[in-house]
């Protein structure tokens, strides 16, 4: 599951190495910071690993940065393989890819998070052996949770969170 993926205003390209900086900066927005993250200010060497596991062509990781042709970097969109939290609630995690979706808030409202994650599950239930593509949600993060309605999940239960409740979210072949 690698490469780019083109959508109407979109390219979804693997990420690298020299992506470090700008995912760092993204996820230090206090916007996306403080759900995506728990409000905790991610190192830049859990980044790096996180990144280094992408490229690693052995991981089912996988994670593209979104660019648009007028703006540039906007955001990270991946696949990954599922956390405790929705594993609680999918007995077939082998199955199953965790969605994460991180855009400059600059860029929301519109519509380019629902573009990049049909773009993305797409692809990965496209692989033969990918079941379900879940997304866990931070209860109090009314935003996220209208974007997964919209982009065809299904609401799967809820489970405990470090900080908030989470709801879990699937969207199955």
């Amino acid at each position: 599951m690698t490469g780019a993926i083109l959508t109407e205003r979109l390219q979804l390209a693997s990420v690298g190495t020299c992506d470090v900086a700008s995912a760092c900066d993204l996820l230090h927005m206090p916007e996306l910071r403080r759900y995506l993250c728990d409000d905790a200010l991610v190192a830049r060497e859990a980044v790096a690993a996180w990144i280094a596991e992408s490229v690693d062509p052995s991981s089912v990781t996988r994670y593209w940065r979104i660019t648009t042709a007028a703006d540039g970097f906007v955001g990270l969109i991946g696949l990954k393989p599922p956390s405790t939290a929705t594993l609680a609630l999918r007995a077939i995690g082998w199955r199953s890819l965790e969605l994460v979706v991180a855009l400059d808030p600059r860029h929301w409202g519109r519509g380019l998070a629902a573009e990049a994650i049909a773009a993305v599950v797409e692809h990965g239930l496209s692989d033969g052996v990918t079941f379900a593509v879940l997304g866990a949600v931070d209860e109090p993060n009314e935003r996220s949770h209208r974007l997964m309605v919209r982009c065809g999940f299904a609401e799967l239960g809820r489970v405990a969170g470090p900080v908030y409740p989470i709801v879990v979210y699937e969207r199955s072949v």
